[in-house]
C-alpha cells in the first residue's frame, strides 16, 4: 500500500509539473527569425500588445528561459518581451561569440517587423557585451537598455539612448563596467550593489526584488 501510494504521488507531481509548463507556454509563443549574417535565431514572444517591447539577452551560463520570470511581469504591465536563444543556445544556429551582435540586432529588427514603435533592451554579461556591440555596429530604434555587467563592449555614443548600468562592487569586472559607463554619452545612471554577484546572478540575491522593480520603472516610466 505504501509503495502505491508513493507512486500516486508522483503522478501528482507530474501531472501538476506538467500543467504548470503548460500555464508558462500559453504566455508567449516560440518565434524565430534570421540575422543579416545568415543565423536563424529562436526566441519566446511574449505578447502585450504593439506599443512598447523589451528584449531580453542572456549572460553566457544562462538561456532565454532565465528571463521568462521578468517577461511575464513586463507583460502583466502591459509591455511585450522578446527573450532570445543566442546563437549556440537551445536551437538557434551554431556560432561564435564574436557574431553574437547579429542575434541581438536581429530581434531589434523583428521587433520593428512587428511594428513596435518603442524597443527596449535588458542584456547582462555575455548579452550586455552583444547589446553594446550591436549598438556600436549600426544605429537602430532602441531607446532604453538596461545593461547588468557587460562583459566588454564599446560604450554607448549616442545621446538618444537612455542607458541604466548595473554592477557588484566587488564583482570582477567592476572596474570596466565602470569604464564603458564613463565613456558613454547622457543620459545615462548606474547602481552598484554590494558583493560580488555578476550580471544575472544578481537576481539571486536579497535584493533580487528591489532590482526587478529598478529595471522595469527604468523600462516603464
Amino acid at each position: 500500500m505504501k509503495y502505491i501510494g508513493n507512486v500516486v504521488l508522483l503522478v501528482l507531481l507530474i501531472m501538476l509539473s506538467t500543467n504548470h509548463n503548460v500555464w508558462s507556454q500559453d504566455k508567449f509563443k516560440l518565434v524565430n527569425f534570421n540575422t543579416e549574417d545568415g543565423g536563424k535565431i529562436e526566441a519566446a514572444y511574449f505578447n502585450a500588445g504593439k506599443t512598447k517591447i523589451v528584449i531580453f539577452a542572456h549572460g553566457a551560463v544562462f538561456n532565454k528561459e532565465s528571463w521568462y520570470f521578468l517577461a511575464e511581469e513586463f507583460q502583466e504591465l502591459g509591455v511585450s518581451a522578446l527573450s532570445i536563444d543566442f546563437r549556440g543556445y537551445g536551437n538557434s544556429t551554431k556560432g561564435n561569440t564574436e557574431k553574437k551582435l547579429f542575434d541581438v540586432l536581429g530581434a531589434i529588427a523583428y521587433a520593428e517587423k512587428q511594428g513596435f514603435k518603442e524597443i527596449c533592451v535588458v542584456g547582462a554579461s555575455m548579452g550586455g557585451a552583444a547589446v553594446l556591440s550591436a549598438l556600436s555596429y549600426k544605429q537602430t530604434s532602441v531607446s532604453k537598455v538596461v545593461l547588468l555587467a557587460p562583459a566588454g563592449g564599446p560604450p554607448i555614443k549616442s545621446s538618444e539612448i537612455d542607458k541604466f548600468f548595473v554592477v557588484s562592487k566587488e564583482e570582477g569586472l567592476y572596474q570596466s563596467v565602470k569604464q564603458i559607463y564613463a565613456e558613454s554619452q547622457e543620459s545615462k545612471k548606474i547602481k552598484e550593489y554590494p558583493g560580488n554577484a555578476h550580471a544575472q546572478n544578481m537576481f539571486k540575491t536579497s535584493y533580487a526584488k528591489e532590482l526587478e522593480k529598478l529595471i522595469i520603472d527604468f523600462i516603464i516610466l
